[in-house]
């Protein structure tokens, strides 16, 4: 890492503390040399960092203590060690934000394998973004969309965490697929676990954890977890072309299709949407099933702009 990225990840440490009153000391850094003000703006999103957060807090405490029963030189110690503290605990994902990330998409209709640089190897599902950090400390990946398989390099140094909208999934080693879907409103992230454990965190600051083991799959969404349900890991699924399923709206198999299509497919009807449907779908040829599925639960399906269109 470059010494301006070294010293503005200090800085942002710094200026995140309440107590914090240096500007002219910062702005005169920043002024020093182009160079810093960029390296300031590219860890300065950090601020919400979870880590970084409570031990700001802590810092705080231990000042409010310090100041009813001790002097200033003590109660100046104590700032400094939670200071410090607070750096230490931050100091891995301040590192992290300094890391260009490195981005993977797919088209509708691609699926792509790719090995990221710390062995870890992904599938991606088609229309999927990806966007990978891999830290000294950390590994962290941003999926923005779609539905990613990750068989992750064991690694008890760097945790691996794949962050979205709806929430998180934390694991240092294991095998397991992550489902970013919109088809029921709010985003909503779907793990299924097929090696080792994920710890499934919802989006929020107030939040329930839950472990999952092989066999296990549950979803976040809204900042709140499902129940935790059962799936067979040994079953075809997605990267094989199949989807196999005791019950799953209409909606919810057209999203999955629409990845799988270079043709889009539309829903007319929103009651039509959350009719239910259970069976083993081919998920690589979506217009032939659409049409089977017309003929046995009495909808239609006709060529749109664009696609096809189901409606009753």
């Amino acid at each position: 890492m470059s010494r301006a990225r070294r010293t503005a990840a200090l800085w942002a440490a710094r200026r995140m503390d309440p107590a914090f009153h240096d500007e002219a000391g910062f702005e005169a850094w920043k002024s020093d040399d182009p160079a810093n003000a960029e390296a300031f703006d590219q860890v300065w999103g950090v601020n919400q960092d979870s880590a970084l957060t409570e031990a700001m807090k802590l810092s705080e405490q231990r000042r409010s203590a310090t100041r009813g029963r001790a002097g200033p030189i003590a109660a100046l110690a104590g700032g400094v060690l939670a200071c410090g503290l607070a750096v230490a605990l931050a100091w891995p994902q301040l590192q992290l934000m300094t890391v260009a990330p490195t981005a993977f998409e797919t088209a509708r209709g691609e699926h792509r394998a790719v090995v990221l640089q710390d062995g870890t190897k992904v599938m991606l599902d088609g229309d999927t973004r990806l966007e990978v950090r891999l830290g000294a400390g950390r590994r962290e990946v941003a999926l923005s969309r779609g539905e990613a398989f990750f068989d992750v390099a064991h690694d008890e140094a760097r945790p691996f965490t794949v962050r979205t909208v709806a929430g998180s999934a934390r694991v240092l080693g294991t095998a397991f697929d992550l489902e970013l879907s919109d088809e029921r409103g709010p985003e909503r992230l779907e793990l299924s676990v097929h090696r080792g454990r994920v710890r499934l965190a919802p989006d929020g600051l107030i939040r329930r954890t839950a472990d999952l083991t092989v066999g296990q799959r549950a979803f976040a969404t809204e900042g709140r977890l499902s129940k935790v349900g059962a799936f067979d890991p040994a079953a075809d699924d997605w990267r094989s072309g199949w989807l196999e399923t005791d019950g799953v709206t209409l909606g919810r198999l057209v999203e999955r299709l629409n990845r799988a299509s270079a043709r889009r497919i539309v829903i007319a009807d929103a009651d039509l949407a959350r009719q239910r449907v259970a069976g083993r779908f081919r998920l690589d040829e979506p217009a032939a099933l659409v049409r089977n599925l017309a003929l046995v639960h009495g909808f239609e399906v006709r060529e749109g702009q664009g696609g096809l269109v189901i409606s009753r």
